[in-house]
């Protein structure tokens, strides 16, 4: 039975649902299309954004190892794996950016309105702008004649920093001046503007440049452990787009170069200084050779000397690569301690992958870049800034930490060499005197000479480097023209507004019905209440004559008048029926009620008696034109 109920329940409710859509249909659709309507507005309102995509692949500049007992090559040669964050840091910088801008005019921009909508003439303006002043306002342009035109703008005036509106007549190829503008419109050769059209022009500062670009663009891998770089710029002009995307790719290679140019002509610098002092050793050497020789009869070492003298040459050579390495390291312990230009160490190239130095100098180097973008935005005083500061500092004190203990095991090698020489030396010792002099300035020449020719070859090579100096990094693809915009979804957007609109509308009509508290028809009344219903009289409007039932006999109301007489009729148990009609609100319907309901009763011959209880507010008088100077309450008060 109780299953049946809620059963009955359900279904009862599903009605309800389905007669609050029905009866409110029109507010429903007329909400749905009302949002449609603004949806499409929108959309079409909407500027076309296209986007292009340049594509590049990063190859570390690692060669072929050098020898470990070449302490200056694995300082000099060496390389490290290229780091994509890294590298994508270094695309998004500030100053790749601006490189970019220079090839690339995003600044000026130049429309035409068509039907309430801008449409953009890149490369394909009748009109050119040199502006002064007045950046970042957008300045209307309404053909007059062959020779003038009217400017409409708002701009700031500098003096009183307030807004103030532009109206009026310039001339093509004159300079327009005033409080916060300044510029000369000309016309391009053979060019008009089309009368009756609307133009408008911007020109955009740096900065606000700089902020567009960071919102349009974005860099990423493809891929986790790929090194391939996807570059994608958004633009309204699918052109533009093409080209800012290649020319940020062609500014980053270009940086590139110019580190790699940097980082040549500071191993150049450093080799020439080292070349200076070797050349003064080999020319003394060399002399002292020389002058020994033409002095003494002795020309040549026997072959005990001969040995003793070699090995003390290589051990003296490998002293002085050893030397050499210890004096680079200080110099990168000094750049980490300094702090300054940490994102052009090259550190790496000292393949010493295995100490792990080279990669921590690479998450630095992302910190330390990354910092330097949200600096263009945030100052330092910024969560994230302080974070990577932080980070920075940490990273700098276990590089520094890395790099002593580098050199300790160095600076131990660097002792070890130094005690096999002082044994070599004392070997050198028992040699004969004139062997032993000869020994001597033969082997500090042979050292010289091979260290200036080994740097001189280095040099060489470095040069030639520094002369043809390429980036490994290349464009796969470069970008394309696209055809179709990725945004805005039109057909999306006004779906969204119809669906948009169609729940508001339902929610709306839900909403009315949850409020309306009244009584609309017999089956609300039924289910309010367990008393039966006599009858239901329809709604009457507001009339001079209100007993219907004599003035309109065949109406419907009379018809419902009747039928409540017959209802009362069969529920009275005696001829003498008493009646009580009442409400709790007033103009209800309460003396209408009672006087159709007793003149219908009257009408089948029987007397009816009606007594006005409202003792506050009685109208049951105006009905029948009598006076009210007598009533219940004079009854009552037995006055009456």
């Amino acid at each position: 039975m109780n299953q049946n109920e809620f059963i009955e329940e359900d279904e009862i409710d599903l009605k309800e649902l389905l007669h609050t859509l029905i009866k409110h249909k029109f507010k429903i659709i007329f909400t749905a299309l009302l949002f449609t309507l603004g949806a499409a507005v929108y959309a079409y309102l909407q500027p076309d954004i296209y986007q292009a995509t340049t594509t590049l692949e990063l190859k570390s500049e690692s060669s072929s190892k050098p020898s470990s007992e070449d302490m200056l090559s694995l300082a000099l040669d060496g390389g490290s794996q290229v780091n994509p964050d890294t590298e994508i840091a270094k695309i998004q910088s500030r100053t790749n950016m601006l490189a970019a801008l220079q090839n690339v005019d995003l600044a000026h921009r130049y429309y035409i309105e068509n039907l309430y909508k801008k449409y953009e003439l890149y490369n394909d303006s009748p009109f050119t702008v040199l502006l002064g002043e007045g950046e970042n306002t957008l300045f209307t342009i309404y053909p007059v004649d062959k020779t003038h035109y009217r400017i409409e703008a708002k701009v700031i005036d500098p003096k009183t920093k307030e807004s103030v509106k532009v109206d009026k007549l310039a001339s093509y190829g004159v300079n327009a001046k005033g409080p916060g503008y300044d510029f000369t419109l000309n016309l391009k050769e053979g060019q008009q503007l089309e009368a009756g059209k609307k133009y408008h022009f911007i020109v955009y500062d740096t900065f606000t440049l700089l902020e567009e670009v960071q919102k349009n663009l974005s860099v990423s891998q493809l891929g986790k452990r790929s090194d391939i770089i996807q570059i994608n710029y958004n633009d309204e002009v699918p052109m533009r787009a093409k080209e800012y995307a290649d020319a940020l790719a062609e500014a980053y290679l270009a940086q590139e170069i110019e580190i790699k140019n940097k980082e040549a002509s500071k191993i150049l610098a450093f080799i020439d200084l080292q070349l200076s002092g070797v050349d003064k050793k080999l020319k003394s050497s060399e002399s002292k050779l020389e002058n020994f020789k033409k002095k003494s009869s002795m020309v040549n070492l026997g072959s005990k000397s001969t040995t003793v003298i070699d090995n003390l040459t290589e051990l003296e050579t490998k002293l002085s690569d050893v030397t050499m390495a210890e004096e680079l390291l200080s110099s990168l312990y000094n750049q980490i301690r300094s702090g300054k230009n940490l994102e052009s160490i090259t550190a790496a190239g000292l393949n010493i992958e295995e100490t792990g130095i080279p990669k921590l100098i690479q998450e630095m180097q992302k910190a330390v870049l990354q910092r330097k973008l949200l600096l263009q935005d945030y100052t330092y005083a910024h969560p994230e800034v302080k974070r990577l500061t932080q980070s920075i500092n940490q990273q700098k004190r276990i590089i520094a930490t890395s790099i002593e203990a580098l050199k300790k095991r160095i600076s131990e090698r660097k002792r070890l060499l130094q005690k096999k020489l002082k044994d070599a030396e004392k070997r050198m010792e028992s040699l004969p005197e004139e062997e032993k002099v000869l020994g001597g300035l033969q082997r500090k020449f042979v050292i010289n000479e091979k260290i200036y020719s080994y740097l001189l070859q280095k040099r060489a090579e470095t040069a030639i480097q520094k002369a043809s100096t390429v980036t490994k990094t290349r464009i796969i693809d470069r970008a394309v023209e696209p055809i179709k915009p990725i945004k805005p979804k039109r057909k999306l957007i006004i779906i969204v507004g119809f669906i948009t609109g169609l729940i508001l509308g339902i929610f709306i009509a839900f909403l009315r019905e949850f409020l309306d508290d009244r009584i609309h028809n017999e089956e609300e009344l039924k289910k309010l209440s367990n008393l039966p219903v006599v009858g239901t009289i329809p709604f009457i409007k507001k009339d001079k004559d209100s007993i219907k039932v004599f003035k309109s006999p065949k109406s419907v109301v009379t018809e419902a008048y009747r039928a409540l007489r017959s209802n009362l009729q069969f529920m009275g148990s005696s001829e003498q029926l008493v009646i009580s009609l009442t409400s709790t609100i007033a103009g209800e319907g309460k003396t209408t009620t009672a006087v159709n309901l007793a003149a219908i009763i009257s009408l089948t011959g029987k007397k009816v008696i009606i007594i006005n209880a409202d003792m506050r507010k009685p109208t049951l008088h105006d009905k029948f034109n009598l006076p009210n100077n007598e009533g219940l309450s004079s009854l009552l008060a037995g006055k009456a």
